[in-house]
């Protein structure tokens, strides 16, 4: 039984897709890359009971100063060569593909009010190209392909049209990956999405480029 380690999501993925510098993860260089904001981010989603098919045994993690589910406890990881802590558990005792917090008799999570990271923010995606980034809120690619608690194939989700209550949901959500986005000193863009939702005017697509370089003598400098 695999058990996946959801920090490559979190940092690889999330924190990579909207980093302003470059940082490195475990040995692995991270460079920002063109950023393009959907509207369709502010979308929201339903999670019917009886599915589950998101809620495999992967690593739950959190930031040391969050609620954290009981099982959890601090693992080291490397941040631009930096050693920084989060709070795991990484499920291996699990026996089965199922998360140990999913109630196998309703389908729902018995920690939702204290769900981990990577949890909380689906269903929020990065689309990553060779010349950009999207970030979007969308289906899973493969739902028809997921495998329900009931046995089934074909995750339950559905998206939502946009309302008060959901871009409220979405601004929580990016400002939780900003404080790990902090815990870890990674340089981010995240500030100016939540400017650009506040507005209010996100009809159009948004676009953030990452800062310029230039070289000095001595080293290289973002300004």
């Amino acid at each position: 039984m695999r058990h996946l380690d959801t920090l490559e999501k979190v940092v690889g993925v999330y924190l990579a897709g909207v980093c302003d510098e470059t940082f490195e993860y475990e040995g692995r260089r991270y460079e920002p890359k063109p950023l393009v904001v959907s509207p369709l981010l502010l979308r929201g989603h339903t999670c019917p009971p009886m599915c589950g098919a998101c809620c495999g045994n992967f690593s739950l993690d959190y930031l040391p100063g969050e609620l954290a589910a009981k099982e959890s406890s601090i693992r080291s990881i490397s941040i631009s060569g930096r050693a920084v802590g989060v709070l795991s558990d990484r499920q291996h005792d699990v026996p089965d593909r199922w998360c140990r917090n999913l109630e196998r008799k309703t389908g729902r999570c018995r920690i939702y009010e204290h769900r981990p990271m990577a949890c909380d923010f689906e269903l929020i995606r990065f689309l990553v190209y060779d010349d950009r980034v999207m970030l979007i809120q969308k289906l899973y690619g493969r739902a028809w392909a997921m495998q329900r608690l009931d046995g089934a194939l074909g995750a339950k989700c559905e998206m939502l049209p946009k309302d008060p209550e959901k871009v409220s949901a979405v601004i929580r959500k990016l400002r939780r990956l900003e404080d790990w986005a902090n815990h870890f000193g990674i340089v981010t863009r995240i500030g100016s999405i939540v400017r650009w939702i506040e507005t209010d005017d996100c009809e159009l697509p948004l676009r953030l480029d990452p800062k310029p370089f230039v070289m000095t003598a001595a080293k290289q400098v973002a300004y």
